[in-house]
C-alpha cells in the first residue's frame, strides 16, 4: 500500500513543478509583451537579390519545324 508520506511527497513535488512551469510561462509572456517589435537592424548576411532579367528579343519568336 502507498505510504501517506510518500503520497504527500509526490503531490508536493507535482505542485512545485506546476508552480515552476506557471512562473516560467508568466515570465516569458511578460518579456515578450515588454519587448516591442521594431525595425530589424541594418546589415546581416543576406544580400539583395538582383531584379528579374529582361526577356531577350529571341524569346518572343515561335519555334517552327519545317
Amino acid at each position: 500500500m502507498i505510504d501517506m508520506q510518500l503520497l504527500t511527497g509526490i503531490l508536493v513535488a507535482l505542485a512545485v513543478i506546476a508552480a515552476a512551469a506557471i512562473a516560467l510561462s508568466a515570465g516569458i509572456y511578460a518579456v515578450a509583451s515588454a519587448t516591442k517589435p521594431g525595425q530589424s537592424p541594418n546589415g546581416g548576411i543576406r544580400r539583395d537579390l538582383p531584379g528579374r532579367p529582361q526577356p531577350d528579343a529571341d524569346d518572343d519568336r515561335e519555334l517552327t519545324l519545317v
